[in-house]
């Protein structure tokens, strides 16, 4: 894992105590659903959502999340080297109501989202995402996050699932990781 150290190093703090920044490229979303959202609004979704959780107290990662202008990946990563980020977060709203097999997008075919439990995929929307090094293209992390469509609401419910991939992503990029060789 590579940190850009922001801040200047304090030699009287412990090593545990000391803050390490990371800067975190958040692309605009791509939407390959049939529901209706703004990709750049749920792109500011998140990266608000990962500004809240800019710090937490168990961890001395400093998550600074920067916008991107780009949404597919080759220009996203172009984007996110020029602004210095150290990861990319890619996002897609997919439609799991379309059952077994494959979609199509503009960055290629991708299986539907896999929802766990008793949900009627017409009333969810699913966020794909992946979190990926800039500097290698590794992927460090990926899921889906999702939420109830209520009252046909796509807008709150992206929103919803929005707020849950910040918590996943910030929770991924925390995690103690061996270093890449």
């Amino acid at each position: 894992m590579t940190l850009h150290a922001s801040s200047p190093q304090n030699g009287n703090l412990p090593a545990a105590d000391q803050k390490h920044n990371i800067r975190v490229g958040i692309a605009v979303m791509t939407n390959r659903s049939g529901r209706q959202a703004s990709p750049i609004w749920e792109r500011d979704q998140l990266v608000r959502e990962l500004q809240r959780k800019r710090t937490d107290r168990k961890s001395s990662l400093v998550i600074d999340a920067v916008s991107l202008d780009a949404s597919s990946r080759e220009d996203a990563v172009q984007e996110a080297a020029q602004k210095n980020c150290d990861y990319l977060v890619l996002t897609t709203m997919v439609d799991p109501r379309r059952g077994p097999g494959i979609s199509g997008g503009p960055d290629g075919i991708a299986p539907p989202p896999v929802i766990v439990g008793n949900a009627k995929p017409g009333q969810i929307l699913a966020i794909d995402f992946v979190i990926l090094g800039v500097s290698d293209q590794r992927t460090l992390a990926e899921g889906t996050s999702t939420a109830s469509v209520e009252e046909n609401n796509d807008t709150r419910a992206a929103d919803e699932a929005m707020r849950m991939t910040a918590h996943r992503v910030a929770s991924e990029l925390r995690k103690d990781r061996p270093p890449n060789f």
